[in-house]
């Protein structure tokens, strides 16, 4: 909930920082909305879910503050879409990080406690170090890595497969013209 409204207000209010603007004042004025922007953001979560959730997220929240997804993407995506457009990619964006975000905390719940929410799960051990700040961050960029490691092998395998079937498509080409 927190990155929702982070990420909803941050980059609605980014849109507005005219592109006229020199590129270092605009990223300066971006990273100054979505500092202010974690100011609903806190009183939403608050009010929702209490003191308590704040605490138990600790150093994650405010960091979401500063995430550059909200900076950079602002300006080379939202920007530059019409106002639908950038509407429903932002909405594309929040929906993937929280998923994400549930994925990576369901790992580390399942790998903490055994357990999914109140649900016991036989995960056969358990690392208790990851329950803290410095464990989550160690599962984010180790799942970070593999994840870039896997896109990146999907992205060969596909340009293997297009310059194979050039290479057929230019064989084919030679044999018609014989």
């Amino acid at each position: 909930m927190g990155f929702t409204v982070m990420m909803f207000v941050g980059v609605l209010l980014c849109r507005f920082v005219p592109k006229t603007v020199v590129y270092t004042i605009r990223v300066i004025i971006y990273a100054l909305i979505a500092g202010l922007s974690f100011i609903p953001a806190y009183i939403a979560v608050k009010a929702f879910y209490g003191q308590e959730m704040l605490d138990a997220l600790s150093v994650y929240f405010p960091v979401l503050a500063v995430n550059p997804l909200i900076l950079t993407k602002t300006e080379t995506r939202f920007s530059l879409r019409p106002p639908h457009l950038m509407l429903l990619e932002l909405a594309g964006y929040i929906t993937g990080f929280n998923l994400v975000c549930i994925a990576v905390g369901t790992f580390r719940d399942v790998l903490t406690n055994s357990k999914i929410g109140n649900f016991e799960v036989s995960a056969g051990f358990t690392v208790p170090a990851f329950s803290t700040t410095f464990g989550g961050l160690i599962i984010v960029g180790v799942s970070a890595g593999l994840f870039r490691w896997l896109y990146n092998q999907s992205k060969e395998r596909k340009a293997r497969r297009l310059e194979k079937e050039m290479r057929r498509q230019r064989m084919i080409d030679e044999v018609s013209r014989l």
